[in-house]
C-alpha cells in the first residue's frame, strides 16, 4: 500500500495506466450479459473490495486509512478520480454499486485533516485540490445530483456534507469579514510545511494588497506578508517551490497563504469554471430535492448572491447573458431559486447591508418570466393564504427590496401590485383592531412608510385604480400605529404625493387632542414640526424649508379653531400628563400647537386686525370694569391664558411671527386691567379665579417682550438717526452716550440687521454683541404657566362633555 501511494515509486505511471484501464472497463455499459448473475456479482464484490483497499479504504472500518494529503498525490486515487465522471455518466449499474465509496472519497479528498484518524472539519472548501482535481470532483458531483437517487439516509448524509463543501467554496471565493467593526487581527506568519503540506498550487501570484518583506534561513524558513493597501476585493494565491538541502536532497514545499487583514481568515480564489460548476451543482440539488435543501436554502441563496454581487472579472459586470460566465450562471440560479419562496425569503433575518435584495432585483430585471414587480406580487399572494404572526421582518425586507425596483419600469404590472398592497394594509389593520393582533413597532412604521412613499414615486401613480384606496388603507393602519410607536420627521418629509400621509397624521392628531385616542408622546411634536416645516419654519437644520412640501399646513387649516379651543381648555394639561408623564412635555405640546396657530395668523401681509377678528374676535371687545356681565371674569381669565400661549408660540418661532398687531396693545391692557381690578372680589368666589393674577402678570411679561422684539427695528432706526445727527455736529455727548446706547442696538438681534448695518458703519464700526438667549426664558415662563394650569385644574372639578 505504501508503495502504491509513494510519490517516488518508479512504477507510479504504470499503476496510473492500469487503474485508468480498469476505470474505462467499469464505464463500459455494453458488457455481455451473463446467465450466472450471482457468480458475476460475487466476483465484482471481491474485485471492488480489493480496489477499495488499493484506494486506501478499509472495508472493515468503513473509512479511509490514508490522510487526504497523501491520497491527493496517489496515482490510484487520481486515476480513479479521472474516470469517476465517465462511470457515473455511462454505466448507471456500476455507478449505483460504487456510489457510497465515490461519495466518501469526494468528502475525504479535499479535507484539511492531517491524519486519517483525525476528525474532519465541519466546513472546508475545495482549495486543497488542484484545478484539474476540482473540475473532476465538481463534474462527479453534478452527475451524482443529476442522475442518481440520494434520498436514502446512507447517501443523503454524504450529499449534505458535499453541499456544505460547495457552499464553503463559494463563500471563501467571495470573502466577507464576519465583523468588520472589529480591529483587524495581526497578520500571522506562514511557515513552510514539509512534504505532507495541504496546499499544492503550483503558481505564485502576488496581489497588490500584500507584499513579501523577508525570508528566513533554511532551518526556519518563513514568509511574512504585510498589507500595503486595503482593497475591497480579496485574493488568494499559493505556491510550491523546491528547496534542496546538501545532506538529504529532501524536497520542501514552499506554501504561501494569504489572509484577510481584518479578520485573518484564509483568502481563496477559484477559476471561473470551478465556480460555474459549483453553481450548477447547487442548482441541480435545489431542483431535485427541495425538501432536503430547505434548511440550507438561505445559505445557498446568500452564497450565490456573493458571486453576482462581486464580479470575478471587469467584463462580468454586464447586463448581457453570457454562456459559461459564472455570473450569468449565478443570475439564472437566483431566478429559479427565488420564484417559489417569496414569503420565506422576505421573512428571513437579513442584515440591512446584505446585497441579497439588490442582486434579486438585478437578476430579475431582464427575466421575462418573472419581473421584480411580479416577485412582490407572489409575496402578497402568499401572505393572503398564510398570514404570519409578525410582520416586522417582512416589512423590513420589503422596504430594503422595493427601493431597488425602478419606478419607471414594468408599468403594466404596478397596478396589480398596488391593489395587493392595498389589500395587505386593510388586512393588517383589521387583524390589529378587530382581532387584537400585535401592534407595529417604530421600525415597522418606518419601513411601511418607506414602502408606500417609494410606490408613490412610480410613474403615473395617480392613474392607477387603487392609488386612492391604498392611501386610505395605509392611513388607517398608520393611524393605529401612531398610538404606540413614534414616527420620524424625515419619514414624513419624504412623501411626494401631497396630503396622503399629511391628512392621516393630522386626523390622528385631532383625534388625540379630542382625547378620543392616545398618541405616542413623541408623535405630538413630530406632527407639529411637520406642519411648521411646511409653513416655512426651520424646525431642523438638516431639512431645508423649501425642499419639502407636504401640504400639512393646508390640511390643518380647517382645524385651527379646534386647536384654539384645545389651548383654551384649562384641564388638557392634566389629561396630557397621563400620556406624556412630564409637565414640560405636556406644555411643549401646547406651545407647538400655539405656534401653529400663531404662524397661520401671521400669514396675512396686511398689518391690521383682520386675522385677530377671524381667530380671536373677543380680543377686540374687552369687558368693561363697570358693566361686566356675569361670567365675564372667568371668560377674561381664559382669554388671558389663550393670549399667553399664543405669544409663547409666536416668540418660539424662528421667523418673523406677528399674530397680534402692536395696535392691539390697548385691548391687551384692558383685559389685564379688568383681571387685576376684579381679582380681589372674584378670587374669593372660585378656586379657579385664584390663579388669575399669575396669568395676568405672565401676559404682561410676554406682551412686553413680544412688543420689544417687534419694535426693535424701529427703535434701532431711531437711535441710529440720533447718533448720526449728533455725529454731524461733532457732539461731545455722543461719546458719553454711545456706551449706553450700543447694547440697545443688539438687544433683540444676534447682530444688527443688514438694513441698519450701513447706517451704523457710517457712524462707527460696531462689534457684534450676543444677547442672552430668549429660549431659556421662554421655557421657564412656559413651565410656570403650565404648572399654574395644572394646579388650578386639580383644585377644581371638571367634566367630560
Amino acid at each position: 500500500m505504501n508503495r502504491v501511494v509513494d510519490m517516488a515509486n518508479p512504477e507510479r505511471h504504470t499503476v496510473y495506466l492500469t487503474v485508468s484501464l480498469f476505470v474505462t472497463f467499469l464505464s463500459n455499459n455494453k458488457m455481455n450479459p451473463s446467465s450466472d448473475e450471482k457468480q458475476i456479482a460475487k466476483k465484482q464484490s471481491v474485485l471492488f473490495r480489493h480496489f477499495n483497499t488499493l484506494l486506501g479504504y478499509s472495508n472493515t472500518e468503513k473509512c479511509f486509512t490514508i490522510p487526504p494529503a497523501r491520497l491527493r498525490k496517489s496515482a490510484v486515487c487520481n486515476a480513479f478520480l479521472s474516470g469517476i465522471p465517465e462511470i457515473l455518466d455511462q454505466n448507471l449499474t456500476v455507478g449505483n454499486q460504487i456510489l457510497p465509496i465515490i461519495l466518501q472519497l469526494l468528502v475525504h479528498l479535499p479535507s484539511p485533516q492531517k491524519l486519517a484518524s483525525d476528525q474532519q472539519s465541519a466546513t472546508y472548501s475545495l482549495s486543497l485540490l488542484s484545478q484539474h482535481q476540482r473540475h473532476l470532483w465538481l463534474n462527479s458531483m453534478v452527475l451524482v445530483l443529476y442522475k442518481y437517487r440520494f434520498d436514502q439516509a446512507t447517501v443523503s448524509e454524504y450529499i449534505i456534507r458535499l453541499i456544505g463543501i460547495l457552499l464553503k467554496t463559494l463563500q471563501n471565493h467571495s470573502h466577507e469579514c464576519v465583523d468588520e467593526s472589529e480591529e483587524s487581527k495581526e497578520i500571522t506568519a506562514w511557515s513552510v510545511p514539509m512534504e505532507n503540506s495541504d496546499n499544492e498550487e503550483e503558481k505564485l501570484t502576488r496581489p497588490e494588497s500584500l507584499t513579501v518583506t523577508s525570508i528566513a534561513e533554511e532551518s526556519d524558513e518563513c514568509i511574512r506578508m504585510v498589507p500595503s493597501s486595503r482593497k475591497s476585493r480579496h485574493k488568494e494565491s499559493s505556491s510550491r517551490a523546491p528547496s534542496t538541502t546538501s545532506s538529504s536532497q529532501a524536497q520542501i514545499d514552499l506554501t504561501i497563504i494569504l489572509r484577510c487583514e481584518r479578520c485573518n481568515d484564509k483568502l481563496e480564489v477559484f477559476d471561473e469554471e470551478s465556480i460555474s460548476l459549483s453553481l450548477i451543482a447547487l442548482s441541480t440539488f435545489l431542483q431535485r430535492e427541495t425538501a432536503m435543501a430547505a434548511p440550507m436554502l438561505l445559505k445557498i441563496i446568500q452564497a450565490v448572491t456573493r458571486v453576482v454581487h462581486r464580479p470575478l472579472y471587469p467584463w462580468h459586470d454586464s447586463e448581457v447573458f453570457v454562456i459559461a460566465n459564472c455570473r450569468s450562471v449565478a443570475k439564472q440560479i437566483m431566478r429559479l431559486s427565488t420564484s417559489g419562496i417569496a414569503l420565506q425569503l422576505f421573512d428571513s433575518p437579513l442584515k440591512r447591508d446584505d446585497p441579497l435584495w439588490s442582486v434579486v432585483v438585478y437578476s430579475l430585471n431582464d427575466f421575462t418570466d418573472l419581473s421584480p414587480v411580479s416577485f412582490l406580487q407572489l409575496l402578497f399572494e402568499d401572505l393572503s393564504e398564510e398570514w404570519p404572526s409578525s410582520l416586522s421582518l417582512i416589512l423590513r425586507n420589503l422596504s430594503l427590496y422595493i427601493v431597488h425596483v425602478s419606478p419607471d419600469s414594468f408599468l403594466n404590472q404596478w397596478n396589480n401590485l398596488i391593489t395587493a398592497i392595498d389589500t395587505f394594509f386593510r388586512t393588517a389593520h383589521s387583524k390589529m383592531t378587530v382581532e387584537g393582533g400585535r401592534k407595529p413597532t417604530a421600525a415597522d412604521l418606518h419601513n411601511a412608510i418607506t414602502v408606500v412613499t417609494t410606490i408613490m414615486r412610480v410613474q403615473n401613480y395617480s392613474s392607477f385604480k387603487s392609488s386612492v384606496t391604498l392611501a386610505e388603507s395605509f392611513g388607517k393602519w398608520m393611524g393605529e400605529a401612531l398610538h404606540d410607536s413614534p414616527v420620524l420627521l424625515e419619514d414624513l418629509l419624504g412623501e411626494r404625493e401631497k396630503q396622503t400621509l399629511s391628512r392621516a397624521m393630522i386626523a390622528e392628531l385631532m383625534q388625540a387632542i379630542r382625547f378620543k385616542c392616545s398618541l405616542h408622546a413623541q408623535n405630538y411634536l413630530t406632527i407639529a414640526r411637520m406642519i411648521l416645516q411646511d409653513s416655512g419654519e426651520d424646525v431642523d437644520s438638516s431639512f431645508p424649508d423649501d425642499e419639502y412640501n407636504t401640504a400639512a399646513s393646508e390640511a390643518v387649516r380647517p382645524h385651527l379653531f379646534e386647536i384654539i379651543d384645545f389651548i383654551a381648555d384649562l384641564h388638557v394639561l392634566a389629561k396630557l400628563k397621563k400620556e406624556v408623564s412630564e409637565v414640560g412635555d405636556a406644555g411643549d405640546i401646547k406651545v407647538w400647537l400655539a405656534e401653529i396657530v400663531a404662524v397661520e395668523m401671521s400669514r396675512s401681509s396686511a398689518r391690521d386686525c383682520r386675522t385677530v377678528i377671524r381667530f380671536i374676535p373677543w380680543l377686540m371687545s374687552p369687558p368693561s370694569v363697570t358693566q361686566a356681565p356675569p361670567g365675564a371674569f372667568a371668560d377674561s381669565v381664559t382669554n388671558v391664558r389663550v393670549l399667553s400661549w399664543l405669544l409663547l408660540g409666536a416668540l418660539s418661532a424662528n421667523t418673523a411671527c406677528l399674530p397680534v398687531p402692536i395696535e392691539c396693545s390697548q385691548h391687551m391692557a384692558d383685559y389685564i386691567h379688568f383681571v387685576l381690578a376684579g381679582f380681589a372680589d372674584q378670587s374669593k368666589q372660585s378656586v379657579v379665579h385664584m390663579s388669575a393674577l399669575f396669568h395676568a402678570f405672565h401676559l404682561c411679561q410676554l406682551w412686553t417682550v413680544y412688543c420689544e422684539r417687534r419694535l426693535a427695528d424701529m427703535v434701532n432706526l431711531h437711535f441710529l438717526n440720533t447718533m448720526q445727527a449728533l455725529q454731524s455736529v461733532n457732539s461731545a455727548l455722543l461719546c458719553r452716550l454711545y456706551a449706553m446706547w450700543s447694547p440697545i442696538l443688539t438687544a433683540y438681534h444676534s447682530a444688527v440687521p443688514n438694513q441698519l448695518r450701513m447706517k451704523l458703519d457710517a457712524t462707527e464700526n460696531q462689534p457684534t454683541l450676543t444677547p442672552p438667549p430668549l429660549t431659556e426664558w421662554l421655557k421657564k415662563v412656559r413651565f410656570k404657566i403650565a404648572q399654574v394650569e395644572l394646579q388650578t385644574s386639580a383644585a377644581s372639578p371638571f367634566y367630560n362633555v
